[in-house]
């Protein structure tokens, strides 16, 4: 096995750590170690080294995996980060990623859709006027990103709340 941290070197440590995420094993070749306090064969290494090292490796990892290139377009945040602590920088990841995150709640037991309520703290906060203003913001990215088949979508989800608004109460003839 190679090292994971050099990835050219024969692994003769291996270090093995519990997470909230399960097992995570490394393999660490003798110069590695040594870099890194950790000497063969009487391995008794601080704390602090063995957090710093899977923290390493960890990162090493995640920047090798071909879902880190992938980026949601509007926070910025990657699919391998959205795996790896299961949750998103925005409401637009879950679009970005659908299938993506499907599997990955698949593969985690959680099947079906969200029945829940909002938050009582910001139940009143979400009215026709901010649905509006954020969909007005996602239908202009929409339209600067030449998305023109998104951009429909929400100027026809637009055209809908304001005919939601006329019909709550407005007078038609005043328009």
């Amino acid at each position: 096995m190679k090292c994971d941290i050099c990835n050219k070197n024969e692994g003769v440590i291996f270090l093995e750590c519990m997470t909230n995420k399960g097992k995570m094993k490394i393999t660490l070749c003798p110069q590695c170690a040594a870099q890194r306090g950790i000497a063969a064969p009487s391995v008794n290494p601080n704390a602090k080294n063995l957090g710093a090292i899977f923290e390493e490796v960890r990162q090493i990892r995640l920047k090798n995996d071909p879902d880190s290139k992938r980026l949601c377009p509007v926070c910025g945040k990657n699919l391998a980060e959205i795996k790896n602590t299961g949750r998103t920088g925005c409401p637009e990841c879950y679009e970005t990623f659908k299938t993506e995150i499907l599997e990955a709640m698949k593969n985690n037991g959680i099947t079906g859709t969200y029945t829940g309520t909002m938050p009582k703290r910001l139940s009143g906060f979400r009215n026709a006027l901010t649905d509006r203003a954020d969909i007005q913001a996602k239908l202009e990215e929409a339209v600067r990103n030449e998305n023109y088949e998104k951009a429909a979508v929400y100027r026809d989800f637009l055209r809908a709340l304001e005919h939601g608004s006329v019909a709550d109460g407005k007078d038609e003839r005043n328009e």
